[in-house]
């Protein structure tokens, strides 16, 4: 689906979501006597993934040493994920690690026959991705303006820039797209998606596009091969804040984030969410 420009910004301009509080730390396996399976719609290696594998070493502790297991199912922009928890019965040993953002539009822009709200249960927000712009070290580029003018250059020698992102529809393809379109530099390039953040960064780590979206909190891991130039934000990122602003650059955006939140399927019991 073709989205124009006033789509395209107001979708962006809808990602910023409130917080959701989970409750105190369980101190039983909150009626689970099996293991957890945490669906993530994205592949392996990207920043939604990168949550939900933490949060996976890290809880069973409180649920009296049931373990987690992390299990990737990539497509349709965290539809297909959806699905099979939706499908699960709300047991709460499926529960679903979601980057809401961009589950909210890919359920809104196309009927999927999902209500995320009437389908599913907030149980507690465990994090958020900035979206930044990263390209590789040895490009050279520093700023936003710098990357711009590149792509600038690049369509004046006769060809568009390829860009990475990690699924049409998800919160990193929006944001990009409507900070390009605001700069006039859209046409000029060329988006190339993938399933998932970690395929994303391959993507720019061969050379295959000359800059990615991704989440700012994946960056420092590549550090000595990857630069993020600029995060589509007012604000620094609190954890990765060496990384300027689009607003600090001076470049025209719109605020691009999502809410990392972890959901059950509806009809789990009130018990069960409160506990875990």
């Amino acid at each position: 689906m073709k989205l124009n420009r006033r789509k395209l910004v107001g979708l962006a301009m809808a990602m910023g979501l409130t917080t959701i509080s989970g409750a105190a730390a369980a101190q039983d396996s909150c009626g689970i006597d099996r293991p957890i399976r945490v669906i993530v719609g994205y592949g392996a290696g990207g920043g939604t993934d990168s949550y939900a594998r933490i949060l996976a070493g890290s809880i069973p502790e409180f649920l009296d040493n049931i373990p987690m297991v992390v299990v990737n199912r990539p497509g349709g922009a965290q539809v297909a994920a959806m699905r099979q928890v939706l499908d699960a019965d709300p047991d709460g040993l499926t529960v679903m690690v979601s980057a809401m953002g961009g589950a909210l539009m890919s359920t809104m822009i196309r009927d999927q026959g999902i209500d995320w709200f009437e389908d599913f249960v907030a149980v507690a927000q465990i994090g958020e991705t900035n979206q930044a712009l990263v390209v590789q070290s040895e490009s050279g580029i520093t700023t936003t303006q710098e990357l711009l003018e590149s792509i600038q250059k690049k369509f004046a020698d006769g060809e568009r820039t390829r860009w990475s992102h990690p699924g049409r529809g998800s919160v990193s393809h929006i944001g990009v797209t409507a900070f390009l379109e605001l700069n006039g530099v859209l046409e000029m390039t060329q988006d190339v998606p993938f399933q998932g953040g970690g395929e994303t960064r391959n993507a720019l780590l061969s050379g295959e596009v000359g800059f990615s979206a991704s989440g700012v909190h994946t960056v420092p891991a590549f550090a000595n091969r990857l630069v993020a130039v600029g995060i589509l934000s007012e604000e620094r990122d609190p954890v990765v804040d060496t990384v300027a602003t689009m607003a600090e650059q001076g470049i025209a955006f719109v605020p691009t984030s999502s809410p990392i939140i972890v959901a059950a399927p509806a009809g789990v019991t009130e018990a069960y969410v409160d506990c875990l």
